[in-house]
């Protein structure tokens, strides 16, 4: 079976017979080997070794769609050759032609070009490509049905006057379709070569997207020594060859084995997603990339399933010595996809529906009682409140009666930034920064590092205090000593933010708890950027590591670590449980049961501050009573499938009767439509308005009913 377009390898080798003798060797000079005194690899010379002992040479073939569009290539030297083959490999026409009768242009007068004229034969036997040898193209007018054009006629060759503004970073020229390159503008031959390889990407760019544009694909490694500490390498002499004809199979193998493997890899190491997917950060660049840049965009092949398994989580940017935040270009992805209108909608559906309840019917901002503006408020945000209530009514206390602080109800945006809807997080970022200016534009006080995190980018103008860090410095608060001994798990979003890793672990110490610092300190817990239904297998992998970092209980500052520990058993306790002398709730919440304790601190609040006594909107529904076994609530929860859902889809189903009725079992089958979302379930009436749920799924279908 041929390999299939997700495995060919993008600037693979091209004409490696010819390579192997020719090259340069320009990587002798970055070997690491230096680092420990020896000479560098014999690369070329272990190349060559490849080909001479390789049981068959044969090159791959793709198997890749046809593309309509086609390429010509004038001048059938080592740099068009170069560049046909390239394309010719992912399907484009490619005619190629040149004045002379054969190809190889100044190959033709190497002493080997026999062994390179056969070589060239070889890669182009499973290819696709026109060769119009001994034609000579006097103007480009000649080449007006082709959609691009290489030009690499050779030193000396015909340019068409083109040199004079052509760019050697795209390999463009004035006119828009025509690229030039190879000895024609002053490459050697390997360099040539390189850019047949490096000039068809910016062409495939080209023919795609109608401009010319460097695909990020290619990074300079000449500084790459700096950031490789070599470890345990020992120092081990060259292999020299016992032949003049270069080495024997044994002598490659034992020359190629003094490799130090010195591709940076930190990122690669420590990243769950990127292992899963065995793929490099190059590769996950270059596909979003690609997938971005398509017309139309978005191709069904690349990237889709990558960039909705990241968590965001920023890890690969911190310990990448250039900072390359590879969940950035997964981030843009998403932000793409949500603009052009082909995300996968049902992975952040529940979550998006989440944040329209915390900025509305959740929502509540105000001054402390009697006060018009306020110096502090508490931003507790979505999660803190619908995992304990207590834990934003005991903290708003505390700040109300030491800080005169107001409060602000609502949710920074996460779940629109997770899901890549940017118009609904500038939406949100509006509006909170108006209720900020409406409180007097007070300094906030976080206890949700996500939050925190986000308006550090994105509402910068706003002054910010960690919760932690005043309950730490607050004579009053004793926290209570939970464990004897345990680990901080510093959330992932907590990363560049001393001073609530200090308030917390001050607390700790405060409550004298021995505390144990983890190997790998703000690692996701596996709930950021909303992977769980993307890849279910991922997360389950991704909560064990975190869950096993340490055999002692963790002391927590997160409601989603929080959440996420608990569900898998994990003995943990949130740092507020601590400072306010809560018992640690082992039990996670329903989904519903988030909501109604969202709701209860709105309801308190509003009583609290503004003598109100707030009631949720009612639903006719609402009336309803489900019952639900233990493992199906479980089931139900991690598909984010809520009981409000459910309610309104039964009682939907029972006041129109369309349903789908089993009279032997006494079930009856129900289905909702909910914005991208249709929900079923299957019931049982027990009683009036009370109902037995014996399963309940969604999907993304629609039926309609024909004429």
């Amino acid at each position: 079976m041929p390999p299939t377009a997700e495995e060919c390898p993008d600037g693979l080798v091209v004409e490696p017979g010819i390579v192997a003798v020719l090259c340069e060797q320009p990587c002798r000079e970055r070997c690491q080997r230096s680092v420990v005194g020896d000479e560098s690899i014999a690369l070329r010379d272990i190349e060559a070794a490849c080909l001479r002992y390789a049981k068959d040479r044969r090159p791959e073939s793709y198997v890749i769609p046809p593309k309509e569009k086609r390429v010509a290539v004038v001048g059938a030297g080592p740099a068009g050759l170069s560049l046909a083959l390239n394309l010719a490999q992912k399907k484009y026409p490619v005619t190629v032609f040149d004045k002379e009768e054969g190809w190889g242009g100044c190959l033709r007068s190497h002493p080997r070009f026999a062994e390179f004229d056969a070589e060239i034969a070889l890669q182009f036997s499973t290819v696709e490509a026109e060769f119009c040898l001994g034609t000579e193209v006097k103007s480009l007018a000649e080449l007006a049905g082709f959609d691009a054009v290489y030009v690499a006629a050779g030193a000396g060759g015909e340019s068409f006057g083109l040199c004079e503004g052509w760019d050697p970073g795209l390999f463009t020229t004035t006119v828009p379709k025509v690229f030039l390159g190879g000895a024609l503008c002053g490459a050697t031959l390997m360099e040539g070569i390189a850019q047949g390889i490096e000039v068809s990407k910016t062409i495939e760019v080209f023919l795609q997207t109608g401009r010319a544009a460097r695909t990020p694909s290619d990074y300079d490694k000449s500084d790459c020594g700096h950031y490789l500490t070599h470890d345990g390498a020992v120092s081990a002499p060259r292999v020299e060859p016992s032949s003049p004809e270069g080495y024997t199979d044994e002598e490659a193998q034992a020359e190629a084995a003094r490799c130090l493997q010195c591709d940076c890899d930190y990122c690669f190491a420590g990243c769950e997603m990127l292992r899963r997917f065995r793929k490099d950060p190059r590769k996950i660049g270059v596909e979003a990339y690609t997938d971005m840049n398509v017309n139309p965009p978005f191709s069904t092949r690349a990237l889709t399933r990558e960039a909705y398994s990241c968590n965001i989580c920023g890890y690969c940017e911190s310990v990448c010595p250039e900072s390359v935040d590879i969940g950035g270009a997964l981030q843009l992805s998403r932000e793409a996809r949500m603009s052009a209108g082909v995300d996968p909608a049902a992975l952040h559906d529940y979550w998006l529906r989440e944040m329209d309840f915390a900025t509305s019917e959740g929502a509540f901002s105000s001054p402390p009682k009697g006060r018009d503006t306020c110096e502090y408020a508490f931003y507790p945000g979505c999660q803190l409140g619908a995992s304990n209530p207590e834990h934003v009514l005991r903290a708003y206390e505390f700040l109300k009666d030491k800080y005169d602080a107001g409060i602000v109800l609502g949710c920074c945006g996460a779940p629109a930034y997770w899901a890549g809807d940017e118009e609904r997080r500038l939406s949100n970022i509006e509006e909170i920064r108006r209720q900020w200016r409406d409180l007097g534009e007070p300094t906030l006080v976080f206890a949700c590092a996500t939050c925190e995190s986000l308006f550090c980018r994105f509402l910068p103008e706003i002054p910010r205090v960690s919760l932690y860090q005043l309950l730490a410095e607050a004579e009053e608060i004793v926290p209570a000593k939970v464990f004897s001994e345990a680990a901080v798990f510093d959330p992932c979003a907590a990363r560049g933010d001393p001073e609530m890793e200090a308030g917390v672990r001050a607390l700790a110490r405060k409550a004298g708890v021995s505390l144990e610092e983890l190997a790998e300190p703000n690692r996701c817990c596996g709930y950021g950027g909303h992977i769980r239904l993307a890849n279910p297998e991922l997360y389950e992998e991704i909560t064990a590591h975190r869950a096993e970092a340490s055999d002692r209980p963790y002391i927590v500052y997160c409601a989603n670590c929080r959440e996420v520990f608990a569900s898998r058993g994990k003995e943990c306790a949130h740092v507020l449980d601590m400072a306010f002398g809560l018992p640690p709730g082992a039990r996670v919440p329903s989904l519903q049961e988030k909501r109604d304790n969202s709701l209860r601190v709105k309801r308190e609040l509003m009583k609290g501050i503004k003598d109100v006594d707030f009631e949720p909107e009612r639903h006719p529904w609402d009336e309803l009573t489900l019952i639900i076994g233990d493992d199906l609530q479980k089931d139900l929860d991690e598909r984010l499938i809520s009981a409000a859902d459910l309610k309104e889809a039964i009682w939907a189903a029972e006041n129109e009767g369309d349903r789908f009725v089993d009279e032997s079992g006494g079930t009856s089958i129900a289905s909702m439509v909910k914005r991208v979302i249709t929900y079923w379930v299957e019931y049982r009436k027990t009683a009036p308005k009370t109902y037995e749920i014996v399963n309940a799924y969604y999907h993304r279908m629609r039926f309609g009913q024909g004429e």
